[in-house]
């Protein structure tokens, strides 16, 4: 499906006014969400106290029964800001009926739901205030879950703005990370137990990286690079050249998590270098290396 993309209102008043609705569904809603948590008197019982090892020797701790209000506070909000975005309509233009968009703007949706979750649990974790966790979660998903509308009910999957494509790149890349985390961290902490073994961190980064890379390639196929004018990345050459982009990229990120946890944190005890915090700056690095080398060589 070709877009058209002068159907779109890009006018600076019609901006301007998408601006002004948008971040009034979204702030009003998060600090609806704030003042909620904010009065709410959750009882820190000791029963459901849960410590999670995040780095070797750091822990963050965290009450189950908080995790329970975070849940169907979460639920809650996706479902109102989708509500909301949907009739409200801010930047005027009507929404996308076709089930595959739904699907998909329901199931990327998830994706921010776990995001609401994961925050308030690590913000809740270093002792922030419930109140201020539930805003600033609320703030981050409601911004991700209206680009996610506008992707997919606005229909900018089909749309050839730079803007766009680095959004729907950054989105395969979300969704490529977190199955990358998932797998660095089970392999890190659970099945070698938080090991610090050099081979340890080579074998965790490079599950995660055939987990995450397998992901990468198909959404950013057929999902992000629409304005590629070749079937080059879905020639064999193609596959191989990404793969070969992609290995490089691992290269660059063991080499990052290499210094930055197993030495700076680990040796030099550097304690910022965490290891979600050296996941994030890996990530970040390698992420803008496979965008430009994947743009310049692949999707031409």
């Amino acid at each position: 499906m070709e877009n058209n993309e002068k159907n779109y209102p890009e006018a600076k008043n019609s901006l301007i006014k998408e601006f002004v609705l948008a971040s009034l569904i979204i702030v009003g809603l998060s600090l609806i969400n704030f003042f909620i948590f904010q009065f709410i008197k959750i009882p820190q019982d000791e029963s459901f106290k849960q410590v999670i090892e995040y780095s070797e020797g750091k822990t963050i701790e965290y009450y189950t029964n908080h995790l329970g209000y975070s849940f169907l506070a979460g639920g809650f909000l996706s479902i109102l800001l989708f509500v909301l975005f949907f009739s409200i309509r801010p930047s005027g233009i009507k929404p996308c009926l076709k089930l595959k968009m739904i699907l998909s703007d329901v199931i990327l949706a998830l994706f921010g739901y776990l995001a609401y979750m994961v925050i308030s649990i690590l913000l809740t974790g270093f002792t922030a205030p419930y109140g201020i966790t539930a805003l600033i979660a609320a703030l981050l998903v409601g911004i991700y879950d209206y680009l996610i509308y506008k992707l997919y009910l606005e229909e900018r999957t089909y749309s050839n703005f730079i803007f766009w494509e680095i959004f729907r790149f950054a989105i395969v890349g979300l969704v490529a990370a977190v199955f990358d985390f998932l797998a660095c961290f089970i392999f890190q902490f659970l099945i070698f137990k938080g090991s610090n073994e050099a081979y340890v961190t080579g074998i965790s980064t490079a599950v995660g990286f055939i987990i995450g890379v397998t992901i990468n390639y198909l959404m950013s196929t057929y999902m992000v690079y629409k304005a590629s004018k070749s079937n080059f990345s879905k020639s064999i050459k193609g596959i191989i050249t990404f793969l070969v982009l992609s290995a490089v990229g691992l290269g660059i990120g063991i080499g990052i998590q290499y210094f930055l946890y197993d030495y700076l944190f680990c040796k030099v005890n550097v304690t910022f270098f965490s290891y979600p915090v050296d996941f994030v700056i890996r990530t970040l690095i390698v992420m803008v290396y496979n965008y430009l080398t994947r743009k310049i060589f692949i999707y031409r």
